[in-house]
């Protein structure tokens, strides 16, 4: 019997996330290692980047009038290159989503959530240095930005279907509406992205729960199990998870957690991780305003106006 399911998550990732034609690059020379902080400011000016994302997540004031190349320099040296590819291409999947009109008590749970998740995984991965910050963000990214991106190309179907289901149904109900697995879009947007191959079938086989056994063994799945399992442990307020390999993964965090008192620096992390579930995340570049309000606000008038596809950005400045 044909699966026709992966050709359906191909077509939610093309109808929504129109990405400016260098972000592939951008990424994959990021994460390589092959990109400078110049490099990516040199980049940017192709249209379809809203590069002042890159100066609220470094915690710089914003410029009058756009970012300079200088200024969004001094975002890049402070951020690294790897995130700010990352925030990048998160800003500007969530800028095509909003293009598309959504319903703020849809996606203003769903962008809290994933934000949430984004930040609690650069709290793990600054501890935990295997994971790193910048996969602790990609993993707390991956599965909410494939829910993201069927919220942009099924966006009635999506609306009924997460006010029931808060994005957690069986695989046939989310076929039923989608004709495809939220999981499937994920893989298919990172690889989308730049991330390639190797990358999207970890986040495939991590997030839709897969048999391993399906796949070759790679260093990349095990990484993703292992950020996985411990960021959705600490986000249901646990101190370690209840998977034995990813608990194992990190054995010197494990251990530590069952003692009394935790050490400091672990002691960090749960409060980090505790306001952000007790609240919720700070972060708020991946808007193209500067709150929820802000962007619900803008929507509104978008779909009275109808400007869709025009680029949310402010822009770089002209000097």
């Amino acid at each position: 019997m044909r699966d026709d399911t992966w050709g359906a998550a191909l077509q939610a990732i093309q109808a929504t996330v129109r990405i400016p034609s260098n972000l592939p690059t951008i990424v994959r020379g990021s994460w390589l290692g092959t990109f400078t902080p110049d490099t990516i400011v040199r980049a940017l000016a192709i249209p379809g980047y809203s590069p002042e994302c890159l100066v609220k997540a470094a915690g710089l004031p914003l410029q009058e009038g756009g970012c300079s190349s200088q200024y969004l320099l001094t975002a890049v040296d402070i951020l690294g290159v790897k995130a700010s590819s990352l925030i990048l291409a998160i800003n500007c999947i969530c800028e095509l989503v909003l293009d598309s009109g959504p319903a703020g008590r849809v996606w203003t749970p769903l962008f809290k959530d994933m934000m949430a998740e984004i930040e609690i995984g650069h709290h793990l991965g600054f501890h935990a240095d295997v994971i790193g910050t910048e996969q602790g963000m990609l993993v707390g990214f991956a599965r909410l930005g494939g829910l993201a991106a069927l919220l942009g190309s099924h966006p009635a179907e999506f609306s009924d279907w997460y006010l029931a289901t808060q994005g957690k149904s069986s695989s046939k109900e989310a076929i039923a509406h989608f004709g495809c697995e939220p999981y499937q879009v994920s893989a298919l947007l990172l690889q989308h992205i730049g991330f390639g191959a190797e990358i999207a079938m970890s986040a495939a086989v991590t997030l839709g729960h897969l048999h391993p056994a399906v796949v070759e063994a790679k260093p990349s799945l095990d990484l993703w199990n292992t950020t996985y399992h411990w960021l959705h442990a600490l986000k249901a307020g646990e101190r370690a998870p209840r998977n034995d390999i990813a608990r194992e993964s990190l054995p010197n965090i494990a251990r530590f957690f069952n003692e009394e008192p935790i050490p400091v620096h672990l002691q960090a992390l749960l409060d980090a991780v505790h306001q952000v579930r007790t609240g919720e995340s700070s972060w708020t570049w991946h808007l193209p305003r500067d709150s929820y309000e802000e962007t619900a606000q803008a929507i509104v008038y978008k779909v009275k106006s109808k400007p869709y596809g025009s680029t949310w950005s402010r822009g770089l400045a002209t000097r």
